[in-house]
């Protein structure tokens, strides 16, 4: 298959749950035999990272010796879910994000797309706690009785550790980047909440009184748009919210950087042109198509300007921003938190560096290397690094993230409570 090359500032691995990760690769009958594939995609693999990582010394990796200790395992690895996991054990060696092997696109929205019946629960990890954070509007989880703050401890009898135990042992061979870890352990338990939409599932959760409660929640369809795939990237759910607050201030919130968000975001802006400030909350979004975040930047930027610059191995490129007609002149504030990634921490680090907006929260996922997506002779996808990210002020972003102006943690008290705390703090940074 022709190679697919898709300039992506996105944690692809956030999208494919530990399940999806191992499902081996089906297809028709391969043209050679499956030894001969897994020779040719070790090979692609080893000499891609070879040729084309944008850091010559590897980081200090003796790039050459990795091959010496994976090759044989590559070979002897028994079926193809093991041979893919030697590749990204060896990619895990960079200790880089955008750097894996997945399933290839069509199997993984076979698992991940909103076809499937979900809760409409969303998680976030709170001191080593599965909390719920967020229930959608209308959701069984709501009619359920479900509230924000409850400790999900069981997923249809099985532990929340249970369910992530064989996740630690791949996520200690991929990162050692404790956001990303966290990050991986939502999507997994967000996986195992879904399911067939003509079933339920049985969470029991820790209630406000920190009391063992069972609620039965049905699973259902959501009404979702859907952006077009691009490439091996594959369609993604579009989630886009605008409203005016309190104070006249406005709040964006949108899951992803895709293009069907654009011009929601315009028109939010237009809508919000006589506002005090405008708050992008960027909360658990990992990124997407890289070159939005200056597109987003020119529309409240008066001079041409740049968000940072990606440094691959012979060449340089800033993240230029142009500005545009009637920018809006208010302040903006940037809510992010270990799920911000990406292309929200290229807009995010931009924007702070250039004083165009202060950042509330917490720090970002620190996993912003431009990547590309590739397919490998065994049908899998591999998605590798080809540039580095400096902020505008020449900051590595990678495995450090972007640091809040002021840095603020949403509590489980704070949800029990109905309060947000980093919303209400950029509120107040915004009138005063």
């Amino acid at each position: 298959m022709k190679q697919k090359i898709i300039l992506l500032a996105i944690l692809l691995a956030v999208f494919l749950p530990l399940k999806a990760q191992t499902l081996a690769i089906v297809g028709g009958k391969p043209k050679i035999d499956e030894a001969e594939l897994r020779r040719q995609s070790f090979d692609k693999v080893w000499n891609t990272i070879n040729e084309k990582h944008y850091d010559k010394t590897f980081g200090g990796v003796d790039w050459k010796k990795m091959r010496e200790i994976y090759e044989p395992r590559a070979r002897a690895a028994k079926t193809l879910n093991e041979f893919h996991t030697v590749l990204r054990q060896m990619l895990g060696e960079l200790k880089l994000s955008h750097f894996g092997v997945f399933p290839k696109s069509s199997q993984a929205t076979q698992t991940t797309q909103p076809s499937g019946g979900i809760t409409g629960i969303e998680l976030k990890m709170i001191d080593g706690q599965a909390v719920i954070y967020h229930l959608e509007k209308d959701s069984t989880a709501i009619k359920s009785g479900l509230k924000t703050g409850f400790v999900v401890q069981k997923i249809n009898g099985k532990t929340t550790a249970e369910i992530l135990a064989p996740l630690e042992k791949i996520v200690s061979e991929q990162t050692q980047n404790e956001n990303l870890r966290k990050i991986y352990r939502e999507r997994t338990l967000a996986f195992y909440l879904g399911g067939n939409p003509e079933t339920g599932v049985r969470i029991e959760v820790l209630n406000a009184k920190n009391e063992p409660q069972v609620f039965d929640v049905p699973r259902y369809v959501p009404k979702t748009e859907m952006s077009e795939a691009v490439g091996n990237f594959s369609a993604q759910e579009v989630v886009f919210e605008a409203r005016r607050l309190e104070n006249n201030i406005g709040y964006i919130r949108f899951n992803m950087w895709v293009i069907p968000q654009m011009p929601k975001i315009r028109q939010a802006l237009r809508d919000f042109a006589d506002t005090k400030g405008i708050i992008f909350d960027l909360r658990g979004n990992p990124g997407g198509l890289g070159a939005m975040a200056p597109g987003v930047a020119g529309l409240f930027m008066t001079e041409q300007l740049s968000l940072g610059s990606m440094t691959a191995r012979e060449t340089e490129q800033k993240f230029v921003v142009y500005p545009q007609d009637n920018p809006f002149a208010g302040k903006i504030m940037i809510l992010t938190d270990y799920g911000s990634g990406s292309t929200s921490e290229i807009f995010a680090a931009g924007l702070q560096d250039l004083g165009r907006a202060r950042i509330i929260g917490e720090r970002s996922a620190g996993a912003v290397l431009p990547s590309v997506l590739d397919t490998l002779p065994t049908g899998a996808i591999f998605q590798y690094a080809i540039s580095d990210y400096k902020s505008p002020k020449n900051v590595l972003i990678e495995g450090r993230g972007v640091l809040p102006d002021t840095e603020i943690k949403q509590t489980r008290q704070a949800l029990l409570d109905g309060r947000d705390l980093p919303l209400e703090t950029a509120i107040k940074q915004i009138l005063n």
